[in-house]
């Protein structure tokens, strides 16, 4: 059984490993599919793919769906604007590199892009260790990477410019390691490029190369200045020419405790800790469960031995610090992309430790118990269901019950195809956040309810031609979850509002959802049943 596990011999490392990479690939990618075919994955999804595939046409970074995003749209009532870029929020320049990827593949092409980038670091871990360690301990450290909910949530959750992490950190310790200048630099100029705040990383690396690496610390300063100067210049005066995004709304969601309402860029949220000890120190370590809870999550995999290590605590110091000393929900929430901040850190860090301490994995009775912390690892990764991947498996809730089950979930998704033929391949369209990612490949979509409305490159507002909503489907959730039940409140308020104004006709209404057409009026068995439609909604309201 342990050949198929757990590498037992340092000959079958190898192959196990790999088994282990195309297992989790193959089971990751089927997930993807799923989700998005079912309804389950949501807006990001739709949001990445309309970005990226607005490359296509000569419109790189442009997104209605980010503009909906924006500081303008969210704290000023301004309406989404069309050509808007997603710098503002994010400076990616990296995506572009999947812009080719999306042309062949289409909607399929993200869920390829992020579970392989995943999938073949931790093939990179496995090499990395084997520069350092026996391939058989190699081989648990890189099978205890595709087990633990930091890397099974963020591999499962929408699209996220994250994935490429884990691959490019191990890859420049493996340049690092191979005494590879080329296997450094490429990883180490393209960190940063990943995301401006991604900068962070690399430079924790840096530090890392002086303090613990004899030969590489010039480069290791190296990499400190590059990345230090690469984020200050990026989010201090590139970033601010797309938007007020950073310091409006980013650094107010995370670090609006330091900032005492004022708004302020990364310079001035780290002045202002700096100047706030207590209050600093205040935020890392509370609430002490949670911050508990969240460091034994990230070493639970690898058989608590992190916390041993100074070269892991050192990896993932920076980022670290911003998890603990943020707020927010997502700061310390081990299923989201954020983790793959930490993630790379604690496991190329429990390497170096092991070097000196190999005799202890000589001994079976730590074996059994780093196996146990494995299966505790998945068995609590599986059951917190991580982006409702396996919600046809796993109920949503308990009190109140809440569950599509496979056959329902599938019928459903051949359900919001069939609407979907009712929409030109050109046309503007609002729809409800489970139906943007199979509708993002066109330059003008927005969620609904939220927006119908939209500004157009000459600054006119304009209606979009089709709105697309599913009374049922929030519906189902809306007794357990409180977001589901504010967007059926409100879509129903609004779909009212759209056809008693008469801007809006219903061209489509069933048991499968609405479509709304601007401009057309509405029959009379059309209103009978969307009468009927949204009332079934508002019924599930009342449950709550």
């Amino acid at each position: 059984m342990s050949i198929y596990f757990l590498p037992s011999k340092d000959k079958d490392s190898t192959a196990i490993v790999r088994k282990w990479v195309l297992i989790f690939f193959a089971i990751a990618f089927l997930l993807h599919i799923w989700r998005i075919f079912s309804l389950n994955a949501t807006y990001d999804q739709g949001l990445f793919l309309q970005e990226i595939w607005n490359g296509l046409y000569g419109r790189p970074f442009e997104s209605t769906l980010a503009s909906e995003l924006s500081a303008p749209v969210l704290f000023d009532g301004e309406l989404p604007q069309l050509g808007y870029k997603h710098l503002g929020q994010h400076f990616t320049p990296l995506l572009v590199a999947w812009t080719p990827v999306v042309g062949i593949l289409g909607i399929w092409a993200l869920p390829v892009i992020q579970v392989s980038l995943i999938a073949i670091a931790g093939w990179v871990l496995f090499l990395l260790a084997k520069e350092h360690l026996p391939p058989q301990l190699a081989g648990w450290i890189s099978c205890s990477f595709f087990v633990t909910a930091p890397v099974v949530g963020p591999s499962l959750e929408n699209f996220h410019d994250l994935c490429i992490v884990p691959l490019l950190f191990f890859t420049l310790l493996l340049g690092i390691s191979k005494q590879n200048k080329i296997l450094y630099f490429i990883p180490a100029f393209l960190f940063p490029l990943v995301r401006e705040d991604v900068g962070l990383i690399s430079f924790g690396i840096g530090v890392w190369m002086i303090l613990r690496v004899r030969n590489w610390r010039i480069l290791g300063l190296g990499l400190c200045l590059y990345s230090f100067f690469y984020v200050f210049t990026v989010t201090n005066s590139v970033m601010p020419i797309f938007g007020s995004e950073l310091s409006r709304r980013f650094m107010q969601e995370r670090f609006r405790q330091y900032l005492d309402g004022e708004q302020g860029g990364t310079l001035d949220v780290l002045i202002a800790m700096l100047s706030q000890p207590s209050l600093l120190l205040r935020e890392i370590i509370s609430p002490p469960f949670s911050t508990f809870r969240f460091l034994l999550t990230l070493a639970l995999p690898l058989a608590i031995v992190p916390w041993l290590s100074l070269d892991a605590w050192l990896l993932m110091a920076f980022p670290l610090f911003v998890a603990l000393s943020s707020r927010g929900g997502n700061a310390m929430s081990v299923s989201l992309r954020f983790m793959l901040y930490l993630v790379p850190g604690v496991f190329a860090g429990v390497v170096f430790w092991w070097r000196k301490n190999i005799a202890l994995f000589r001994k079976q009775s730590f074996k059994k118990f780093w196996k146990a912390c494995m299966i505790i690892a998945f068995i609590f990764t599986l059951v917190g269901n991580p982006h409702r991947s396996l919600s046809s498996i796993i109920p949503d809730s308990i009190e109140p019950w809440v569950h599509v089950p496979i056959h329902k979930s599938y019928i459903r998704g051949i359900e919001a195809r069939q609407l979907f033929t009712y929409l030109p391949k050109e046309a503007s369209i609002a729809a409800e956040t489970q139906l943007i990612p199979q509708l993002a490949q066109r330059r003008l979509l927005l969620r609904f309810p939220e927006n119908y409305q939209y500004k157009d490159l000459l600054g006119k507002i304009n209606n979009v031609e089709y709105i697309i909503s599913q009374p049922r489907y929030n519906a189902i959730y809306a007794p357990a979850f409180d977001r589901e039940a504010q967007w059926t409140e409100k879509s129903v308020k609004s779909i009212k509002k759209l056809i008693n104004s008469k801007e809006y006709g219903v061209l489509v209404c069933d048991s499968r959802g609405l479509i709304l057409k601007e401009g057309i009026s509405t029959s009379k068995d059309s209103k009978i049943c969307l009468s009927n439609e949204l009332s079934f909604a508002l019924s599930s309201l009342k449950s709550k």
